[in-house]
Order: C-alpha cells, then structure tokens, then sequence
C-alpha cells in the first residue's frame, strides 16, 4: 500500500494514523467528561469555541511559522504545545485551568494541521497525492474508529473493576491520549525537512482569489459542523438515552466504514474527477441532515448519521490534494491555512449557535446544518467545475 512512497513519506502517513488512536481518547469523551466535572452545556461551549477560535487564529499564522522555522520544526513545536495542553486538561483543578489547556490545544491545532498538508503534498508525487491523501485519511480513521471504541468501553470497564470513580475513570481514559504526542515527537525528529527557498510569499490578486475560492465554501461548511458535530454524543443520549458504549459503537462503525471507503475513493476521482467527487458526496450527506431530526428509532438514526457523516468527511482529503495542486511549496501551508482559519472561526460561532440552537430544540440545528451544506456545496461546484480533470 506504502511501498510507492519515501521513507519520510511513509513515516509521515503512518504517525498520523496512530496519533488518531489516541486522540480519540480526547475528543470522543470529552464532553462526557467535562459533565463528570460539573461543567454545564455552557460551559462546554465556551471551551469548544475557545479551542476553535484560537486554532483558528493560529491556522493564519502557520503558513508564517514554517517559512521561518521549517515544517519539521514547525510541527514538532505544535506538539509541544499540545502535549502541555493535554496535561492541563488531564489535570484541570478549576476551570481557568481547564480553558488554559483548551487554549494550548487549539494552538496545536492551528499550527499542525496545514503544516502536515503542505509537508505530505511535498513528499509525494503530483500523480500521488490524491492517493497518498485518501490512504493517510484511510489509515488514520481506521486507527479513529479503534480509539472511539476503547474510549466508549473504558471508563465503565475502570468504574467497575476497579471501584474508582466516574470522574477519576474519565481523567484516567484522556491520559491516554498522551501517546499522540509520545509518538508523534520521535517520528517527527528522523524525518527531513523540505526546505524553502523564498521565505517570503509573493502575495497578488490571482493568489488571494484563490485562497478565497477554497476558503469560502470551507467557511459555510464549518459554520454548519460548529452547530451539530460537538454535540453528537450528547444528542444520540439526550434523544435516545443511549449509553455511552452504544453510541461509541455507532462512532466506531461510521470511521472504520469511511476508513476502508477511503482506500477506494481514488478509483471514483480518477473515474469522474475530484470535483464532481466532492460536490456529489456533500450534497448527499446535506440530504441525509435535513432527513435526520425525524428519525425516531436509534438504530435507524444511527444508520444514517454513520452514512452522512461517512459522504461528508471521505471527500475531505480530496479537497485538500485537490487545493494543494494550485499552489507553490512557499504557498501551501499558508493557504491551507487561511482555508482552515475561516472554516475554524465560522465553526466556533457554530459551536455557540448550535449550543443555542439545541436548547431551542432538538431539531432546529440540524436543519441549520442541512442548509448551509447545500449552499456551500453549490458555490464550490460553481468556482472550480471547469477545474475538474479526469
């Protein structure tokens, strides 16, 4: 599967996939967690916009970092700082503590994620990209699927064979996640960094158009994710009274699913082209949203959240090949950049809206999310439909 790539490559896809292992351990319990805290809805969506708004920040800066210190050095100063954010949130004696790791999380996020775009889009062939993008969002959903699993199964199992209690069981599971970086810092420290040879971008009137086209309809889509996706867990118990386990079961199969489907998904872009790929799979899954609030058997709703959820994100490592095919080495980090800052910012005011939204009804947020999908698929079909080679 690997053997048509570098070593560093190779490294590169194979640390983001076992990194999504042990991320899950953060992501998929954290709202349980902060409840065993005693935080409010509230409050959890002052952290979540926190940690959104403050990656969002730091995606604009990113392009900026790596032209000064590298890619390599980039990302591994973007682990330290998440590891550090991690221990605060493990730890979190008050609520300043806890929104402090918020924040050195989302640093994290704001710095890692373009760099890691632009430094595999240069390890790699043109040819390859789309392929090494969808096999390293494959393999690290798979790995996804597996840390949702441990992470809905853990705490119970901790809470009953070891008599301790729900909150210290939950503190215990988000330690884990401590192996994301543990094994990101070593692997990051034997690769070779590609280097840069204008530190300066050159901006012009064709390059900030270009940025804008991606940057737009990415917006609108987060802006869409921010009011419904934080709060999945929580909705499927709230309108279900699912158990934890059972609702990680539903994560689990969603990413393992969408994990294998990636391994596929080139052979359809080859077939009918990246663009038509992604318009036709978000238009979808905006259908199966606007269907969802009406559902009202849990394994019927779970089927088909496993279904949007797996047309919504399989295409994302297709836009990302696809966005990086128009830019220089100098350019990619800074415009995946500024892409991800505008659908960051617009998916922290979602987290607000949609915290409002949920309290209003059970239902209003996903049509909201519905809704925008459609439109920002519509105007991302409309800027790059010519683009769309076979």
């Amino acid at each position: 599967m690997l053997e048509q790539y570098s070593r560093d490559a190779k490294i590169l896809i194979i640390m983001n996939a076992v990194g999504q292992l042990f991320l899950q351990f953060s992501i998929f319990i954290m709202p349980f967690y902060l409840r065993a805290l005693g935080y409010s809805m509230g409050d959890m969506g002052i952290f979540f916009s926190l940690r959104t708004f403050v990656g969002g920040i730091f995606f604009l800066m990113a392009g900026q970092v790596s032209l000064r210190l590298g890619y390599k050095k980039t990302l591994l100063l973007g682990s330290f700082i998440g590891l550090l954010g991690r221990i605060f949130q493990v730890v979190a004696p008050n609520y300043y503590i806890m929104a402090l790791g918020f924040f050195l999380v989302g640093v994290n996020m704001g710095i890692r994620q373009p760099n890691f775009s632009a430094l595999l889009s240069e390890e790699v062939a043109d040819k390859l990209r789309h392929h090494a993008f969808s096999i390293s969002f494959g393999l690290g959903t798979i790995f996804n699927a597996v840390g949702v699993l441990l992470a809905g199964f853990m705490p119970n199992f901790l809470e009953i064979n070891f008599g301790i209690t729900t909150q210290l069981a939950y503190r215990l599971v988000l330690a884990l996640s401590f192996f994301q970086f543990m094994l990101t810092i070593p692997a990051l420290l034997i690769i070779k960094d590609v280097p840069v040879k204008n530190p300066k971008i050159q901006w012009r009137r064709d390059l900030i158009i270009k940025i804008l086209k991606f940057s737009i309809p990415s917006a609108i889509i987060g802006l869409g994710a921010g009011i419904t996706i934080p709060y999945m867990s929580l909705y499927f118990n709230m309108r279900f009274g699912t158990t934890l386990a059972a609702i990680s079961g539903v994560f689990f199969v969603q990413q393992l699913v969408m994990g294998v489907g990636s391994f596929i998904l080139p052979k359809l872009v080859d077939a009918i082209g990246p663009v038509k790929t992604i318009t036709l799979f978000q238009a979808s899954a905006a259908l199966l949203f606007a269907l969802f609030p009406s559902i009202s058997i849990f394994t019927i709703a779970a089927a088909f959240y496993i279904v949007r959820s797996i047309l919504m994100n399989i295409v994302w490592p297709i836009n990302d090949a696809f966005m990086m095919g128009f830019f220089s080495t100098e350019e990619k980090a800074t415009a995946a950049g500024i892409r991800r800052a505008f659908s960051t910012f617009m998916r922290g005011a979602g987290n607000y809206i949609g915290g409002f939204l949920f309290g209003m009804s059970l239902s209003y947020p996903f049509y909201a999310t519905a809704t925008l999908y459609v439109v920002a698929t519509l105007i991302f079909y409309f800027f790059f439909a010519r683009y769309n080679k076979v």
